[in-house]
């Protein structure tokens, strides 16, 4: 049976609990990434029926499926970074001990507290058997993993939004794939631009007219 750390369970609110975990492992490995994020995310719907029940949208958006960090965060921690990849066994001992590579207690911190202070808590239960890298606790989890986080990541597999490393950060837009969807949005538009010699100028235009809204949603991000 799985153990449930007492001291994170009723006495403390999830954020100060995650913050408890936090401090205890410093460095997580993969099994205590997915640990935590088990402990702190439960995938209970996705980012549009978050909105409509009250969350704030920049928070379901940037944490939530279809395209929010935390769906993504966990299949990370199995081993799966794009289409194509496989999920690590539960008993592959070597990857469970190895570090995650990516943040987690900062972005966990940032979902929780903002959680809260729109009066939803969170109970974050801590599983010190599934943070060891326990296998059958490992089997347990990877179902909801392939079932609940992977196929929305499949569909869109360039991340519209990254990682925060920061304490307090709201997931980053990633300017990247921001680029790739007005191009997409863009292209119908083409045909309509006169041929001749101002066709280049136009392009160059357009491009940096979309560099710069690229620049202009991070920065607002990073106003938050």
């Amino acid at each position: 049976m799985a153990r449930l750390i007492p001291w994170l369970i009723g006495e403390m609110t999830g954020s100060e609990a995650l913050r408890s975990a936090a401090s205890r492992y410093p460095t997580p490995t993969n099994s205590q990434a997915v640990a935590a994020l088990d402990a702190a995310w439960q995938p209970t719907y996705d980012a549009d029926a978050a909105i409509a029940s009250g969350w704030r949208e920049d928070m379901a958006r940037g944490f939530l499926p279809p395209d929010g960090i935390l769906p993504r965060m966990r299949l990370l921690a199995w081993g799966w970074t794009k289409p194509g990849d496989k999920f690590k066994s539960p008993n592959d001992k070597s990857w469970w001990s190895k570090r995650y590579q990516y943040p987690l207690w900062n972005p966990l911190e940032t979902y929780v507290s903002q959680l809260e202070a729109h009066g939803m808590p969170v109970a974050f239960s801590w599983d010190d058997d599934l943070a060891s890298g326990n296998a059958a606790l490992l089997s347990y989890s990877l179902p909801t993993v392939v079932q609940d986080d992977l196929p929305p990541v499949n569909e869109a597999p360039c991340p519209k939004w990254l990682i925060p490393p920061g304490r307090m950060q709201m997931p980053i837009p990633n300017p990247e794939c921001i680029l790739k969807d007005i191009k997409k949005r863009v292209e119908p538009w083409k045909d309509i631009i006169p041929p001749g010699p101002r066709q280049p100028a136009a392009r160059d235009l357009t491009w940096l007219i979309l560099a710069g809204l690229a620049v202009l949603l991070l920065t607002k991000d990073g106003r938050r």
